[in-house]
């Protein structure tokens, strides 16, 4: 600090000094121009502005000794105040505006910072009281299908969804198609509300929310719809859209294989039409969940969709021989043979694709009067007693023949109780409604189609296909009878007549 006092002094004297010299050159430029100033009033003026400078510079000594008290004393205040305030102040570079402009802002931040701080705290506060006061009720612009539930408690909530509800079951679901209208009130279509999982959720998702979103949600009031919780009955559905099926659905005419006298035709399939039922489960699901449901009633035009046949011209033509046959003869001209010729007719140009089961219990059944079976005698538990479709068993039996002659193992056959007269021992394949089927699967790469004939107390059955179907290899089924007991095999041959092929298919017990 003494260093810069003392340049202070050395550059005022300088200054003066330098004022003295050009005062000094003024008077020599005088004399020279032969001013008529004397030497003597020469010499007096310049020892006048000698005593002058003299006077100036004491004057100015006084001065700078002064201003270095002044300003070691203001250091010296500043310095403590600046170690109140963290403020670092170097002795060698310091400025006195510096440190009074740091100090200023410091205190200008503080106040700042404490009003802020205010702010925040009142905000908080006046934030904090206003959600405290929806902690068990519902929030501003809280809809049920535009049914404003604002500021309600749980018991007042349900009350209003309970009301809501019973104005929904009195709308109609109408449903378009075909120039037809079908109409059914919503208590009819619907199984359940949940109201109190609607409340809970309600709750639920207010609650989740932090504070500040929870005060905007009540401060804004936007408007958030819910839906009631409706559950479609899947039975009442179903019960109406068969109803509307039966009335619209045209069903697809598959291709079909025609064997007659021994020649065979195609007929080509034909599309039809049938109800999009998945559609009309999605659209009244929809119309339940509008918000203008309370308003109107849900008008749905239902839509029909293209059905297709599920095989082609194509894979029907590859059946072009016949594999095998087999023929029974019955009685005809009473119950009995009418239930044969009816069963007969039934899996008449049946078609099977490769790997498809065949159920003959599915094929002519249901085994009742109104689908055309009579009583005659059946057997029962080793004992001919009159019942319903006796003589079906005779057409399962020669199907059974006719496709062990394909080569075909049953997947699931039983024989009689007792045993028949129309197929040799073991070689029989019997019904019971509910407990006994027969099937079998087609094992070819190619579709197969059953033909039969029964005219005149004759049935044959013929199962037809590829003329590649059975690789050359001739079936055989025999069966070797001991007393009561029979075991079947099938055996195949070569067309040299080797056997080149052996299986045990069956041990058949009769009473």
């Amino acid at each position: 600090m003494d260093k810069d006092i003392k340049s202070h002094k050395d550059e005022s004297n300088e200054e003066k000094n330098t004022e003295t010299n050009e005062k000094n050159n003024l008077i020599d430029k005088d004399i020279e121009k032969g001013s008529e100033i004397s030497n003597e009033d020469k010499d007096n003026k310049i020892d006048k502005e000698n005593q002058t400078l003299d006077i100036s510079i004491d004057k100015d000594k006084e001065c700078n000794e002064s201003k270095k008290e002044n300003i070691e004393y203001e250091f010296e205040n500043n310095e403590d105040l600046a170690d109140k305030e963290g403020i670092d102040i170097n002795e060698d570079t310091i400025d006195k505006h510096q440190i009074e402009s740091k100090f200023k802002l410091t205190k200008k931040t503080r106040n700042l910072i404490l009003v802020g701080c205010t702010i925040i705290l009142l905000s908080s506060i006046y934030v904090g009281k206003t959600v405290s006061k929806y902690e068990n009720k519902i929030f501003p612009g809280t809809l049920v299908y535009e049914q404003d539930i604002s500021n309600l408690e749980k018991e007042e909530v349900l009350s209003k969804l309970n009301k809501i509800e019973k104005n929904i079951e009195d709308k109609k679901v109408q449903i378009n198609i075909n120039n037809k209208i079908y109409d059914i009130q919503i208590k009819n279509l619907v199984s359940k509300y949940n109201n109190d999982k609607l409340y809970e959720d309600i709750i639920k998702n207010q609650s989740e929310k932090n504070i500040f979103s929870k005060f905007i949600s009540i401060a804004s009031k936007k408007n958030t719809n819910y839906n009631l919780y409706i559950e479609i009955d899947e039975k009442k559905f179903n019960d109406l859209k068969d109803e509307i099926a039966q009335d619209v659905n045209i069903e697809c005419i598959e291709p079909k294989v025609i064997i007659n006298d021994e020649k065979i035709s195609y007929k080509k399939g034909e599309d039809g039409s049938k109800l999009d039922e998945e559609a009309l489960y999605n659209d009244i699901k929809e119309g339940i969940n509008s918000r203008n449901l309370l308003k109107e009633n849900i008008i749905i035009n239902a839509k029909l969709i293209k059905d297709s046949p599920k095989i082609s011209i194509d894979d029907l033509k590859l059946i072009n021989h016949k594999v095998s046959t087999y023929t029974t003869t019955y009685g005809s001209g009473n119950s009995r043979g009418s239930n044969v010729e009816n069963a007969a007719n039934k899996i008449d140009d049946l078609l099977l694709m490769p790997g498809e089961e065949f159920s003959y219990e599915n094929a002519i059944g249901p085994v009742i009067a109104s689908n055309g079976y009579k009583y005659a005698p059946v057997i029962s538990n080793g004992k001919l007693v009159d019942g319903i479709g006796g003589g079906v068993c005779q057409v399962s039996s020669t199907l059974y023949n006719t496709q062990l002659n394909a080569g075909i193992i049953p997947t699931e056959r039983r024989n009689h109780s007792k045993a028949v007269n129309y197929v040799p021992r073991g070689l029989d394949a019997t019904l019971a409604s509910g407990i006994i089927d027969y099937k079998f699967k087609n094992t070819y790469e190619y579709p197969l189609v059953i033909n039969t004939k029964a005219i005149n107390g004759k049935l044959t059955i013929e199962i037809w296909s590829n003329e590649d179907a059975l690789k050359g290899i001739e079936y055989k089924p025999v069966s070797y009878v001991s007393g009561n007991v029979a075991n079947t095999y099938l055996y195949g041959y070569d067309k040299d007549g080797n056997k080149v092929y052996e299986k045990h298919i069956d041990t058949s017990v009769y009473k």
